[in-house]
């Protein structure tokens, strides 16, 4: 990995915190303007490919029921950046989601490693694709 700038690191950091703001209001449609127009999303651990944003958004809106009720946080961390050129950014990092109930009970999801490509567009970030990846136990 290469070294990034901290202005790099800070851009970074802030177009995350935005784009998770957005999915955890399940704002789909804010969310789906993070992407590029022919962003993929590859959920790999099930074989689910999703590509462009209008089949975002139908994903998204599909799964919204499973969010009915309940407070969601995406709780992302452990980010790894390697500046490929000015307007591309390989990252990687760690996932956890969770959900709260009214009552404050939280309910965990499964981890995930997720692998970002981000492209700078007219000086701002996009995600051009995300592969997630289901953490496993690590053999031993």
């Amino acid at each position: 990995m290469s070294n990034v700038s901290a202005q790099t690191y800070f851009e970074v950091q802030t177009f995350y915190a935005q784009q998770m703001r957005l999915l955890d209001r399940l704002d789909v449609e804010g969310y789906a303007a993070t992407f590029t127009e022919d962003g993929v999303t590859d959920h790999a651990h099930r074989g689910e490919k999703v590509e462009g944003r209008a089949a975002l958004i139908a994903g998204a809106k599909h799964a919204l029921p499973r969010y009915k009720g309940v407070a969601v946080r995406h709780w992302n961390d452990h980010y790894l950046i390697d500046e490929v050129d000015e307007n591309t950014l390989n990252v990687t990092y760690c996932s956890l989601v969770t959900r709260t109930t009214a009552d404050g009970k939280v309910d965990f999801e499964p981890t995930f490693a997720i692998e970002d490509v981000l492209v700078r567009v007219d000086g701002r970030l996009y995600t051009r694709s995300r592969t997630i990846h289901r953490d496993l136990p690590v053999a031993i």
